[in-house]
């Protein structure tokens, strides 16, 4: 289904009447099973003690620590969103996904030739675990034991309009401490081969794709997908995938409450001098508030509220790709988003000769991305 976003700048765009976005639609494969949650990540870390301290600034409370394992926990119901285990060199290796029932995991294990094997992390629980078209880690369990939420404020603060007044002789008064992380929400990937990537966890995770960036050729360029969780609303999306950008991890993302929790953690986090990347701002395709910061090692985390749903019934949106479209307010979009880092250089100059992309698709790519979004900044 082709939409027409409108923003600043939409009206200079032209779609081509014989390749409009969504011409090329992504076709998705049955699904093997149906993941319901998003429910952390996985990564190797040269120095527990360090990533540690950033996180608690970032907002995460310590669920156990040992000289070779770090698991750190938001202040909702999951037993950890962070897991990491001491290496020589700080990487991101993999997601963990949950099912609903040992069910699906036993549908999962068969149809991959995989075992069921227990999770040996507080919280115990059964784990199935795949490697993705990217050489990552996906772990799917099952069993996991829910913990006791963390005491916070789980609301947003009230707010006077100017027909409404609910805060009565009482001030707006946020403490200046870390941002109360809630839940593990969303993973964006650089897959410069997209469609492997995307039918793979289609495929295995029944992942659905939301909105889909193309370009002028109809050919896909990102892709925001979310969780099939029928009835009950999924987020927009818990899984990104961007071509043309390098392979492998680009950013994750972590809930919080409301936007007076992401200006409160800025402030914390800049007084402990951690290094700001981007924010506040808000995204036009997802719609969340967003913060985004580095760690001490350069991957970048991001702190995001008030994001968009969808059931399983919503039918996938195709927009033409424009640096325009991604945040409707905010600062302007960092030079180190325009500027692709060696690594990502590398990784598309091996993939250019291995033909998993094109010349062609990287200009019509730069193409998209080189208009000024914001002409006034």
């Amino acid at each position: 289904m082709i939409n027409q976003l409108v923003y600043p700048g939409s009206e200079e765009l032209e779609l081509s009447s014989e390749t409009p976005p969504g011409s090329i639609p992504l076709n998705r494969p049955e699904a093997i099973i149906k993941a319901d949650a998003l429910r952390y990540f996985l990564w190797d870390v040269a120095d527990l003690d360090k990533q540690q301290a950033f996180l608690s600034d970032f907002g995460m409370l310590t669920a156990e620590k040992t000289d070779q394992q770090l698991l750190m926990r938001g202040y909702g119901e999951d037993s950890y969103i962070y897991c990491a285990q001491k290496a020589k060199k700080t990487a991101f290796i993999g997601i963990g996904f949950s099912v609903n029932s040992r069910i699906e995991l036993e549908i999962l294990a068969k149809a991959t030739n995989q075992a069921i094997k227990p999770l040996n992390r507080v919280g115990g629980g059964e784990v199935v675990t795949l490697t993705d078209p990217l050489g990552l880690s996906v772990e799917v369990s099952f069993g996991i034991e829910t913990a006791e939420p963390v005491a916070t404020r789980h609301e947003i603060l009230p707010a006077n309009t100017p027909n409404k007044k609910v805060r009565v002789n009482a001030g707006q008064r946020p403490e200046l401490t870390p941002s109360p992380v809630i839940n593990a929400g969303h993973c964006v990937l650089g897959a410069n081969n997209f469609e492997k990537s995307a039918q793979w966890y289609m495929k295995h995770l029944g992942l659905i794709p939301t909105d889909m960036m193309c370009l002028d050729d109809a050919s896909h360029a990102i892709g925001f997908f979310r969780l099939d969780r029928g009835e009950q609303p999924a987020d927009h999306h818990s899984l990104v995938f961007t071509k043309g950008l390098g392979n492998g991890y680009q950013h994750s993302a972590f809930e919080l409450v409301d936007l007076d929790s992401l200006a409160q953690g800025q402030q914390y986090l800049k007084a402990k001098k951690r290094k700001h990347v981007w924010g506040l701002g808000r995204h036009i395709l997802g719609s969340q508030i967003f913060d985004y910061w580095d760690d001490p090692w350069g991957f970048e985390y991001e702190h995001y509220a008030d994001g968009d749903v969808y059931t399983a019934d919503h039918l996938t949106e195709y927009h033409l790709l424009d640096v325009g479209n991604i945040y409707a307010w905010g600062h302007d979009l960092p030079m180190s988003y325009a500027r692709p880092s060696f690594a990502q250089i590398k990784d598309t100059i091996v993939d250019l000769f291995k033909g998993e992309i094109q010349f062609s698709w990287l200009k019509q790519a730069g193409k998209g991305l080189s208009r000024r979004p914001r002409p006034w900044i």
